[in-house]
């Protein structure tokens, strides 16, 4: 029994971390926030601004609308790749020190493992003195 809510507290402990991880890798980038969302209402109106004006009603050359349209359409893609990086960073950041930290345990378990055996053998040995 005292296994099991030692696993139960574990289990918790861990997806309290998981929901903390998550909302932090949101912050950085992992989900949309205002932001975002602003910058790309922004980007997507000043195209089709640019585009109707241009093409509909030309009161701006339409090459002249449709370059600048893509000049935008070029920034909204650079906007996207960089939140995306910015949120990749971040998540290898986070797996790179998991990793670290088992292999922190790992080394840990390897030791314990080490200590066991030679206490058996001292145990053994000591059964056979007597």
């Amino acid at each position: 029994m005292r296994g099991e809510e030692q696993l139960r507290e574990e289990l918790q402990e861990f997806q309290k971390e998981k929901e903390r991880i998550r909302s932090i890798v949101g912050q950085i980038g992992g989900s949309n926030d205002k932001q975002n969302k602003i910058i790309n209402i922004i980007l997507i109106v000043i195209i089709v601004a640019l585009l109707v004006l241009g093409g509909v009603f030309n009161r701006i050359a339409p090459e002249l609308a449709v370059q600048v349209a893509i000049l935008f359409g070029v920034i909204k893609l650079i906007w996207m790749y960089y939140e995306s990086q910015r949120a990749s960073h971040f998540q290898f950041w986070i797996l790179n020190s998991l990793e670290f930290r088992i292999n922190e345990i790992y080394k840990k378990a390897k030791k314990i493992e080490k200590d066991i055996d030679e206490l058996k053998k001292v145990e053994v040995q000591n059964k056979n003195d007597k």
